[in-house]
């Protein structure tokens, strides 16, 4: 994309992300002979996204709801609106919000509850505070402001999503096609997240899709760092090695030392760790 390169330290960073887009995992110091390919596609070929959160809560005349925060025991309309941090560390994210139909809007809250979905992409990644690029919710949920829903045909295609999105390359291929004119974070418009390339899971085959479902059950409620510690993460080290040789039955060699100086590399560039303590350089300087 035009600009994406700006402010980028490390070119073998993104030159990871692009060949992901064309398909081929290549990893820093792999030679032609070690390059393997990954079915990739955009996002709106593999799931539906939802409506902008001003289509859901506010004046207009497209919204159906008021937003009520936090949300009641049993919300008839749970939503997933804000940034919590804190409240993000693990797959499982919990609602935060919930919609009370507007009088009169019932048949438009009928509409934007149809969107709903389990899997949520960050609209609003900040690197350097938050771990996940893809949140899932234990029931359908309707996203917000932070988080959009990404809806699958297979729920089981929704669960493989998830995990690909919050691995290093996963992250990668957000950060590479986010807008990052803050440091630290990086953007992402719903026009920008159709077009976000990333795992065709619609590729995978059964066996594949019930190698991700053990690996959610296994990892779903173990917590994360934030992004730009993936170096340091050992989760984040767990389900990068899972995904790729339980799920892509790439050799385990590659999710050592070639991802984990991607990893390395990745973690620090200034976009995404923006001077924070936790830099590696910053770690490794004491």
């Amino acid at each position: 994309q035009p600009w994406s390169t700006v402010g980028i330290s490390d070119f073998t960073v993104p030159q990871t992300a692009w060949h992901l887009t064309r398909g081929t995992l290549w990893l820093p110091r792999m030679t032609s002979e070690d390059v393997h390919t990954l079915p990739m596609a955009t996002i709106q070929d593999i799931c539906a996204v939802g409506v902008n959160h001003n289509n859901i809560v506010g004046n207009g005349s497209r919204t159906a709801f008021t937003l009520i925060k936090p949300p009641s025991s049993n919300p008839t309309y749970p939503m997933l609106w804000n940034h919590d941090a804190k409240l993000e560390t693990r797959l499982i994210v919990a609602p935060d919000s919930e919609g009370r139909v507007k009088r009169g809007r019932e048949s438009r809250a009928g509409e934007i509850w149809e969107t709903r979905s389990r899997a949520h992409h960050n609209a609003d990644f900040r690197f350097n505070s938050q771990p996940l690029a893809v949140a899932y919710t234990q029931d359908e949920t309707i996203g917000g402001r932070a988080w959009k829903n990404i809806k699958f045909p297979n729920p089981t295609q929704e669960i493989a999503h998830t995990l690909w999105s919050n691995t290093t390359l996963g992250m990668i291929c957000y950060w590479h096609h986010s807008s990052r004119q803050q440091s630290g974070r990086g953007s992402m418009p719903i026009t920008a997240i159709r077009t976000m390339p990333t795992l065709d899971v619609r590729k995978l085959t059964d066996a594949q899709l019930t190698a991700a479902q053990l690996i959610f059950a296994d990892m779903r409620a173990a917590p994360f760092l934030p992004a730009n510690e993936a170096y340091r993460d050992p989760t984040r080290r767990e389900l990068d090695a899972r995904v790729l040789t339980e799920i892509l039955s790439l050799p385990a060699n590659l999710a050592a030392a070639p991802l984990e100086l991607l990893r390395q590399k990745w973690c620090s560039e200034p976009s995404v760790h923006a001077a924070k303590k936790t830099a590696p350089e910053a770690v490794a300087s004491g």
